[in-house]
């Protein structure tokens, strides 16, 4: 029947992605055991071995490799047909996985959340934020939104928008240290450093193609951008973040951009999901909801300083 034949796929998808059968079972709801009737009835039927099983590991055959990359696109294209039927009838069902890094997350994913299930009341959504890069095969997620530069080609990537890190801090910090002129002068003062990627210490600092590079004395260290707004705001010292995290500071007078002129560089914010050749609608419509927000993300305002300087120019 159709019927075994699909759950037979599904259960040599699971296996052969996660090369456990213990995993497999585990994300499709399944015991052990029903997932190995379902592969040996598969192998059965094919007339071929798909997986290599021992005790200790499990392992794709040749034609087991070839078969999961056929497997998996015919699982995704049903899955498509299913979720624009179902969007045709008015709205999209199912769960979406979604990992985001969580100064992004908190500061322009989740406040749209409300409005996006408004619109998909049907759908699950199950958001994850954390600046760790998931596996998203490996761990189940539907896509991820990350900020710089990718590294896995087997992913595809669409761009959402840019980001640039800046430098920030309290106006009563700066009244009671003094103001940086110049990148060299950040060495006298504390900085809070965001705790990602290598050398977090080393600021790499840019202006119209001049560069200039600082080692930080470090007063504070985090992975998370807002552990490190919220001591920013403190008067807890200066403070290289995404402009997305600090947009609303700087409107509101909170904190003030130290050395305007000068910034990280560009950052692109990315959507990125599996390389199937067919992508789920819920996938399609949340990366395009999410796209459309992002492109209200405001530049970084400037300082009142630098603005009254641009006055005078003119």
């Amino acid at each position: 029947m159709l019927g075994d034949r699909i759950a037979q796929i599904n259960a040599f998808v699971e296996v052969g992605r996660r090369l456990s059968f213990v995993r497999a079972a585990e994300q499709l709801g399944l015991h052990v055991s029903a997932v190995s009737r379902a592969i040996a009835a598969l192998e059965t039927r094919l007339g071929v071995r798909l997986l290599q099983r021992t005790t200790r590991q499990v392992g794709l055959t040749e034609a087991g490799r070839a078969h999961l990359v056929r497997c998996e696109a015919l699982l995704a294209e049903l899955q498509d047909a299913e979720s624009v039927a179902s969007a045709l009838g008015g709205s999209l069902r199912g769960s979406l996985r979604v990992s985001a890094p969580s100064g992004l997350g908190l500061t322009h994913i989740t406040p749209l959340i409300a409005e996006f299930l408004a619109l998909h009341p049907l759908l699950l959504l199950d958001l994850h934020l954390s600046n760790r890069n998931v596996d998203l095969v490996e761990e189940g997620f539907d896509l991820a939104i990350r900020v710089g530069a990718l590294r896995d080609s087997r992913l595809i990537a669409r761009r959402l928008g840019e980001s640039r890190r800046v430098l920030a801090a309290s106006p009563a910090y700066l009244d009671r240290r003094g103001e940086p002129r110049r990148p060299a002068d950040l060495a006298a003062h504390a900085c809070l450093v965001l705790d990602i990627g290598t050398l977090p210490e080393r600021w790499l600092l840019q202006q119209r193609g001049a560069r200039a590079e600082v080692r930080a004395n470090t007063q504070l260290r985090s992975n998370n951008a807002l552990a490190l707004l919220d001591a920013c705001r403190a008067d807890a010292g200066i403070a290289l973040l995404p402009h997305f995290v600090v947009t609303a500071d700087f409107a509101q007078g909170r904190l003030r951009q130290v050395l305007p002129r000068w910034s990280g560089g560009e950052q692109g914010i990315f959507a990125i999901y599996p390389g199937n050749r067919f992508i789920p609608a819920k996938v399609r419509a949340f990366v395009d909801f999410v796209e459309q927000r992002l492109r209200t993300l405001a530049p970084v305002p400037p300082t009142r300083r630098s603005a009254a300087v641009s006055k005078r120019k003119r």
